[in-house]
């Protein structure tokens, strides 16, 4: 549920987002900007929430996560007419609020997963990722067509209570699991990694 109204809301914001941004009155050479801001939210959040997502369950943290998102919603609907700045932020709110939310629920789900099971369960949670994402661009043009720019945000908020909905449900049908340590794994080749492993494991 997690990774499929992260999909719904990352692929609304980047495919449509460009239209919402000259609906509310950006020139076509602040729409790069305005996408930017919502990554950089995004980037700036994953050390924070992912710190909270190690410490304590991590469906407590979706569904405080997805409050802050529907919170990003409105704040991007009442500062639409704020000007440049005001639309700026509020993406980079709306970024910060809502982008970790894969990241928190892949992470949720791989506590649960045998070591044989992660692939399989990576390449499932992917193509529920691309339900959303493929679903969402559609939906949010049409009813930004028919309700205005700000509907695309009533949509998304709509997608984060539901979250919210789950995430309380599932809370009550299965206890918490011991989540997964973190560990540092840099981005690097497969022999750079293979040194840092035995560094890490004094082998």
């Amino acid at each position: 549920m997690g990774v499929v109204v992260s999909g719904v809301t990352g692929a609304a914001f980047r495919m449509v987002g460009p239209v919402y941004g000259l609906e509310v009155g950006l020139g076509a050479d602040l729409i790069a900007l305005f996408l930017a801001a919502y990554v950089l939210g995004g980037a700036v959040a994953q050390i924070p929430v992912g710190w909270l997502a190690d410490r304590y369950d991590r469906r407590s943290v979706l569904i405080w996560i997805s409050v802050a998102g529907i919170f990003a919603c409105g704040a991007t609907i009442a500062l639409a007419a704020s000007g440049i700045s005001g639309v700026f932020a509020a993406a980079a709110l709306f970024g910060f609020a809502t982008l970790p939310v894969y990241s928190i629920s892949t992470a949720h789900a791989h506590d649960y997963a045998e070591p044989q099971e992660r692939v399989e369960l990576s390449a499932a949670l992917m193509f529920l990722y691309a339900v959303g994402a493929i679903a969402s661009p559609y939906v949010a043009s049409l009813v930004i067509e028919h309700f205005g720019p700000e509907a695309m945000f009533v949509m998304i908020g709509i997608a984060h209570a539901g979250l919210i909905v789950f995430g309380f449900a599932r809370m009550r049908v299965r206890p918490s699991q011991t989540r997964t340590a973190y560990t540092y794994e840099p981005r690097t080749s497969f022999l750079i990694g293979r040194l840092l492993k035995r560094d890490r494991t004094g082998e």
